[in-house]
């Protein structure tokens, strides 16, 4: 007991030698003279190591400023309201001279003279606990990292790792309270500080991950060039701090211990370390195994949902297109009821006009049942076979025309199939030429011939080609209701036609637009 006493009160004795011996310059004197007073800049939320509160500048790097006053009789001022990014501000302005704890890079070596390193610390990643593995920094490519605005930390890593997908805010604390609300997925800073942090404020859901290539973190005073002296100065007041009192000043603020050199307790520190990664190495196979497990029945789960909802799916659909086929059907009967009461009033009609008009409404009415009928009798009850239903309408038309008539039909297409609010206008559109054609082109001639070529060039552009080989005649008693109808259903489908008249026969020619 009385040895450890001796050892202890040796020990403290020594941490308070700093001072002893420092020989400063006449000029260094001087200069100390002539600024009684400096003000400084700093990071207000860099605990541990700079904290600002009720106007009192504290911390590790405070602890390093007292001796600095302490030594040189220089009373440090910290500035009211300062934020991290203004000291910067103010340093490449020259409204700020000094700044007590400062990351070195060499973009801020520009404008910065930096004392000796006398602080270090690694930087490490932090991840939510449920997090993936992380082992590395290229382990974060593509993945959201939260990193403090104007931080030297921020800088490197931007430069190093430029895949990483980087969200600044304003400090430490913003970066590692929008890490636990998931905002992003991992948080790159200083051991030190990450740990008062996760110590101090609450945050459960985090872990030190994983450490990184940056394993030392220098901490140095920096001032402007143009106070250069000041670095010197203050490298002999550093150096004249011992290795004790700087431990101490440390475990006053921090909890994590960090040793330099080989010994015994390096050789523990590493077997327990290893130990620990053993442990979670093989409790993360554990936990992984186990997740992988519930995901697997999970998936099983969803599979078979998903089985029964394509089903019930598939059900509906089926009884959707049973529907429809019957609503076609139905269509197509009422159509061919009013073709019957039609033909019933034609046969009590003696006007043989009237008569014509009546026999012209029903072979639309008939033009447009088929088409019904056609979507009935189909698989595919959205659109129709344009080639059958083409073949069927020319030759129901022609059977109606041509008792003791020889007409031979020509028909050619490359259109597969048309939806119903294309085909019903040029359904009408046929039925219109061709029954033209056996009424008037053809009337007088024992024999024809019908040519139809209907083709598609292009996705947006339908082609119909119609010919007879009989002469058109006009009549002067017709009230050209027919060409009308040719005419507006053209219109419909946004097309044009061209009639040409010949020695061999009437052609015309139809674009439209789908």
């Amino acid at each position: 007991m009385l040895k450890r006493f001796f050892l202890t009160a040796f020990l403290f004795a020594q941490s308070y030698s700093f001072g002893q011996g420092i020989v400063f310059s006449e000029e260094e004197k001087a200069w100390i003279s002539e600024h009684p007073v400096i003000n400084f800049g700093y990071e207000p939320e860099w605990a541990p190591y700079e904290i600002y509160e009720g106007g009192e500048y504290k911390g590790i790097v405070g602890e390093y400023v007292k001796i600095i006053e302490k030594e040189t009789g220089i009373d440090m001022v910290p500035i009211p309201d300062m934020t991290w990014k203004k000291a910067l501000v103010g340093l490449k302005s020259g409204e700020i001279n000094i700044v007590p704890c400062c990351g070195v890079t060499p973009k801020r070596r520009e404008f910065l003279d930096f004392s000796d390193i006398y602080i270090e610390d690694p930087m490490v990643i932090v991840t939510r606990k449920d997090f993936k593995f992380i082992g590395s920094l290229e382990g974060l490519n593509k993945t959201a990292v939260a990193l403090p605005k104007s931080y030297y930390s921020t800088e490197m890593i931007a430069k190093d790792y430029p895949l990483i997908e980087i969200i600044e805010y304003d400090g430490v604390y913003d970066c590692l309270e929008a890490l636990s609300l998931g905002e992003a997925d991992a948080f790159v800073g200083n051991l030190g500080v990450i740990s008062y942090h996760i110590n101090n404020n609450g945050f459960t859901n985090l872990k030190i991950a994983a450490p990184t290539s940056y394993k030392k973190n220098g901490i140095a005073l920096a001032v402007t060039k143009d106070w250069s002296i000041f670095k010197d100065i203050s490298n002999k007041v550093f150096k004249s701090i011992s290795p004790t009192k700087r431990e101490m000043i440390r475990n006053e603020w921090i909890a994590v211990r960090y040793e330099h050199g080989i010994s015994w307790t390096d050789v523990v520190k590493w077997v327990s370390i290893g130990a620990l990664i053993v442990s979670v190495w093989l409790f993360f196979l554990f936990y992984w195994n186990k997740r992988l497990r519930k995901e697997i029945d999970l998936r099983k789960i969803k599979e078979k949902e998903l089985e029964k909802l394509l089903a019930t799916i598939k059900k509906q659909d089926g009884e959707k297109k049973i529907l429809l086929q019957e609503i076609h059907h139905r269509v197509k009967n009422n159509l061919q009821i009013i073709t019957s009461i039609m033909n019933l009033q034609s046969n009590i009609v003696n006007d043989e006009k009237s008569k014509q008009v009546l026999k012209d409404a029903i072979d639309r009415i008939k033009s447009i049942a088929l088409i019904h009928d056609k979507i009935y009798n189909s698989k595919n009850i959205s659109d129709v076979d344009a080639n059958e239903y083409i073949l069927s309408l020319a030759n129901e038309v022609v059977q109606n025309f041509t008792e003791n008539k020889d007409v031979k039909l020509q028909i050619k297409t490359d259109v597969e199939r048309l939806e119903l609010d294309i085909l019903v206008p040029l359904a009408l559109i046929l039925n219109e030429l061709i029954t033209n054609s056996l009424k008037y082109g053809l009337k007088d001639l024992p024999k024809g011939r019908i040519e139809i070529d209907f083709n598609q060039p292009s996705e947006k552009e339908l082609k119909l080609r119609y010919f007879d080989s009989g002469q058109w005649f006009e009549n002067p008693k017709s009230d050209n209701f027919g060409t009308s109808l040719i005419e507006i259903f053209t219109e419909q489908l946004e097309g044009e036609f061209s009639l040409e008249k010949r020695k061999d026969g009437t052609e015309y020619l139809f674009s439209f637009r789908v």
